[in-house]
């Protein structure tokens, strides 16, 4: 099939439209997808006005997806824009298989690995990423991936040719459940750690630490992150005091870029035209770079 035709077929789900999500939404709208399925009934508040450029002040109280949707919409009329006002936890394994790639943020660590999980079952591509003051991450699980790519076509750097390839994945869990030492490098980037700090603090307190009360989440933070690195196996603190001081709140230069390599991601998902990430794309926007990591546990 045809990479347009796929990507004009293609249904997307969305699950969480803060400042991350509304990047990924934009660009996916602008691409020209079939339909987009958005949940959030996150009520929009002040805060999200800073990276989430759907919504207004004007609108607190109203879930973000509906609030976001006429302006979606304008950006591409062709595009079928859904507002699914269930919380995602009642959906069965069964509601995944509509779609050809989920995208989820804002979420708890268990309900991406939930999600994550029944879209696996159904084999469908399953994306996740957030970020956090100046750093990010996105997640893909494209299952046993086939696309293809350009590579340079004998000894003539002039000369192409496109080939097939495959790459194997493995779900979310698995990827953070790895050790030092036990299949994860003892050099992998700071921000990975960064990553299992964020998700313990969540599911620890259920919510990413809160500008607003800065001093108090900062040693709470301080904490998680030495559960989180005894229970990694580092050897060293990696993540300093003053990182942990730089995760508060949504910056949208850091969502912008983030989302675009996520949006990206899915349509050359989709489409199977270019190489993906496998699996980890770790941002650092203290120094604006970006770190490929591979991890990748076999049953």
């Amino acid at each position: 099939m045809d990479c347009q035709k796929r990507l004009r077929e293609s249904k997307i789900l969305i699950i969480g439209l803060n400042g991350l999500g509304a990047e990924v939404v934009k660009n996916l709208a602008l691409s020209g997808v079939k339909s987009i399925t958005i949940m959030d009934e996150t009520p929009v508040s002040i805060a999200d006005t800073s990276a989430q450029f759907f919504v207004s002040s004007s609108e607190p109280g109203e879930g973000r997806a509906k609030a976001s949707k006429a302006a979606i919409q304008e950006l591409n009329p062709n595009v079928e824009i859904k507002i699914d006002s269930e919380h995602i936890s009642s959906k069965p394994t069964s509601f995944f298989s509509q779609f050809t790639a989920v995208f989820a943020t804002d979420c708890p660590l268990s309900v991406l690995i939930r999600i994550n999980k029944m879209c696996h079952e159904n084999k469908v591509h399953f994306y996740c990423g957030d970020t956090w003051g100046f750093y990010g991450y996105c997640f893909l699980d494209l299952l046993k991936h086939t696309y293809a790519k350009v590579v340079p076509k004998g000894s003539k750097k002039e000369s192409e040719e496109a080939v097939i390839d495959v790459l194997d994945y493995c779900p979310l869990g698995p990827a953070l459940g790895v050790k030092i030492g036990a299949g994860l490098n003892r050099k992998i980037n700071k921000v990975y750690i960064l990553l299992n700090i964020m998700n313990n603090f969540r599911e620890m307190h259920n919510h990413y630490p809160a500008p607003e009360n800065r001093e108090s989440e900062l040693q709470l933070l301080k904490s998680v992150r030495t559960f989180t690195i005894q229970n990694l196996g580092c050897e060293d603190n990696k993540v300093s005091d003053e990182m942990l001081s730089s995760v508060f709140g949504e910056l949208s230069p850091v969502c912008a870029a983030v989302g675009g390599v996520m949006a990206n991601e899915i349509i050359k998902g989709i489409s199977r035209k270019g190489e993906p990430i496998h699996n980890f794309l770790l941002f650092d926007g203290v120094t604006c770079t970006g770190v490929v990591e591979t991890i990748v546990v076999r049953d």
